[in-house]
């Protein structure tokens, strides 16, 4: 036992999100997301999820302000698409899956690119509630907010990989 644990640490392995942030960043701000995608008020969700990933991994890391900073994160929101996955039958659907796609970007206060995430993309699949719209809606709200929780610890998780 012992040795597996001496083994994995010789060849480099880690927990996710255990390695520091890029380029001495030890403080971050996080600013509002921008929102391209078609619902309206999901920003504040995945602004609110990041903060939230950042503050339960390492409390410490989170600036109070832009001027406390060494780095702000922002980026954009830039797609919820939802899509069909199950039918009973050509005009009714069962399920449906909502895929949402976030950019961000870590700058110095000063506007240099630190790192930036590429496409962070997450899914989650959601039932619809033959007859009752109520329902559908609030399972495909839940949906996103759980593909909101998936791309704040994805975010996070890409952040403090030292590859």
């Amino acid at each position: 036992m012992v040795a597996s644990v001496f083994l994995l640490a010789a060849c480099g392995y880690h927990f996710a999100g255990s390695g520091s942030f890029p380029a001495g960043v030890e403080h971050i701000y996080i600013s509002m997301l921008e929102n391209r995608s078609s619902e309206t008020g999901v920003e504040s969700r995945f602004t609110n999820d990041l903060i939230y990933e950042f503050t339960r991994n390492r409390e410490s890391a989170i600036a109070d302000s832009r001027d406390t900073a060494d780095a702000i994160l922002s980026g954009t929101i830039v797609s919820l698409a939802v899509k069909t996955i199950s039918r009973s039958d050509i005009a009714t659907a069962i399920e449906r899956r909502v895929t949402g796609t976030v950019v961000l970007r870590l700058e110095r206060p000063d506007g240099r690119l630190i790192w930036s995430s590429g496409n962070l993309v997450e899914r989650e699949a959601y039932e619809v509630a033959s007859g009752n719209k109520t329902a559908t809606d609030q399972s495909k709200a839940d949906a996103i907010a759980e593909v909101s929780q998936k791309i704040a610890e994805s975010a996070f998780n890409r952040l403090t990989d030292n590859f």
